[in-house]
């Protein structure tokens, strides 16, 4: 009878040896466990030796595998939310640079030459393709009054521009603000205030006429306001060119970003 309990008391401290749930952290440390739950983020366990006590939890994270009772074993990856966070802020900010929004550019100011100067007006509509690329349309209305030079006498005029404004634009960090270049390309149709244009010794008797218009410059923008200044280029013939200066202030309109 003795050797019948003996041998079971044995078989039972066996069987209870084995029934318990190893949890095995990254740190090499072991927990000797009753494993209640294994949720999304975190371990709910029971002491082994006190399973009337308190429930603990433990993050899945720190842990590297769980051996259950029943010999088979759950081993757990590298938990991490930052990386699935940064991933989604990177494609989020990617696809709001990359939504065109509608602006228009309403810019006033002053065209020049040495002997030469008048207003101008300019209205550019467009899209931002980007945080930093602008692509529109720019028309308006500028006028040069000659001086008394012999050179430049009569020359009277008013321009309509018609062009393809291109801007870049770098933005400051963490302030509304951005340094632009813009270049502009196109036509740009001139009338005479009388009946043709006397230009560095030659006489055009051409009261409207349409000739090719580049415009580069640089600006500043803050916010809704701009700031430009630049140089334009009226190509009438080949050694008789318009080279005119421009500085201009403006108001953005639309959706800005």
């Amino acid at each position: 009878m003795k050797r019948i309990l003996t041998i079971a008391l044995v078989v039972s401290c066996c069987i209870v040896s084995y029934a318990q749930d190893t949890i095995i952290l990254r740190n090499a440390n072991e927990i000797q466990a009753k494993v209640l739950l294994v949720g999304i983020n975190d371990i709910t366990y029971k002491k082994w030796d006190y399973q009337d006590g308190p429930s603990y939890q433990i993050a899945k994270q720190e842990v590297f595998c769980i051996k259950y009772a029943n010999g088979t074993k759950e081993v757990f990856g590298q938990a991490s939310s930052s990386p699935k966070e940064t991933s989604t802020s990177n494609v989020s900010t990617k696809n709001r640079k990359l939504d065109p929004f509608f602006n228009a550019y309403f810019e006033g100011g002053c065209i020049f030459t040495t002997g030469e100067a008048g207003p101008m007006l300019n209205v550019t509509i467009g899209f931002h393709l980007s945080e930093q690329t602008f692509v529109g349309i720019q028309s308006g209305i500028e006028a040069l009054f000659g001086s008394s030079a012999a050179d430049v006498a009569g020359f009277d005029m008013a321009s309509f521009p018609l062009m393809a404004d291109f801007r870049a634009l770098y933005p400051f960090k963490n302030a509304p603000a951005y340094f632009y270049m813009e270049c502009a390309l196109g036509a740009t149709f001139l009338t005479r205030f009388g009946q043709g244009i006397f230009y560095q010794g030659q006489y055009y008797y051409i009261p409207t006429m349409a000739i090719f218009r580049f415009q580069p410059g640089l600006g500043f923008n803050y916010k809704r306001a701009t700031i430009s200044a630049g140089y334009s280029l009226f190509h009438i013939q080949k050694k008789n060119n318009v080279h005119c200066g421009y500085v201009k202030v403006g108001i953005r309109l639309g959706k800005l970003k």
